[in-house]
């Protein structure tokens, strides 16, 4: 119950003003185990998408490394992505090839998304969208945020929409995108919170200096 309510307050203030303030979102995060996620129509648009964020206990700059490392989707994906691979990179753009299996194995997606390069936003949100080049999808977009959430945090959110080429109930296609959300922010917090840790610096006998332990 008391999940639900944390969950029902995060979509308001979504709704309302589009993006809480970080603090507030850490908060809920924290209170929901972590990370959240939910299905739900943009304004102004007719898809749905599903949506998921999570807590990093890292930087943003470590989220953001694990964010464009495009070729390597398929190792944070636990088993969501078949293949994921750099097919062209121009200034401003990378096309990322994605191949994803559905319907226990047997229907296999595949997809170009075209990547923006991050634009930064004067609050220090980061942001990157993926929109279909081509595939065998009627349509495709994925859209990553990064930000900050005090020293040594951030919040990264994923949002996903696909409408695949068959006929397939809403429910089933809201439901793999909320999974593929939330798997898709849970791994890219885990890999920043790796690569943050292994950069700290350490004592002799390999722990934590005490001021860089107690500052994060």
């Amino acid at each position: 119950m008391r999940n639900t309510l944390i969950l029902a307050a995060g979509l308001v203030l979504f709704a309302a003003e589009g993006r809480a303030d970080p603090n507030d979102a850490a908060a809920r995060l924290e209170a929901a185990g972590g990370s959240m996620s939910w299905s739900y129509t943009p304004k102004g648009r007719s898809e749905r998408f599903g949506h998921a964020e999570a807590l990093a206990l890292a930087p943003p700059i470590y989220v953001r490394d694990q964010a464009v490392d495009y070729a390597h989707y398929k190792d944070m994906s636990n088993g969501r992505i078949r293949t994921s691979r750099l097919v062209d990179k121009r200034p401003g753009s990378t096309d990322v090839y994605l191949q994803v299996p559905v319907l226990h194995g047997m229907v296999t997606l595949w997809q170009v998304l075209r990547f923006s390069d991050v634009h930064r936003a004067a609050d220090g949100t980061e942001t990157i969208t993926g929109t279909l080049v081509r595939g065998n999808v009627h349509a495709a977009e994925m859209t990553l945020t990064i930000r900050p959430a005090g020293a040594g945090r951030s919040i990264v959110a994923v949002d996903m929409m696909l409408e695949p080429g068959f006929a397939a109930p809403q429910s089933m296609v809201d439901a793999e995108l909320r999974d593929a959300a939330r798997s898709a922010v849970r791994a890219l917090a885990a890999h920043a919170e790796q690569k943050y840790v292994a950069s700290l610096p350490r004592a002799q006998d390999g722990t934590l200096e005490n001021r860089v332990a107690e500052s994060h």
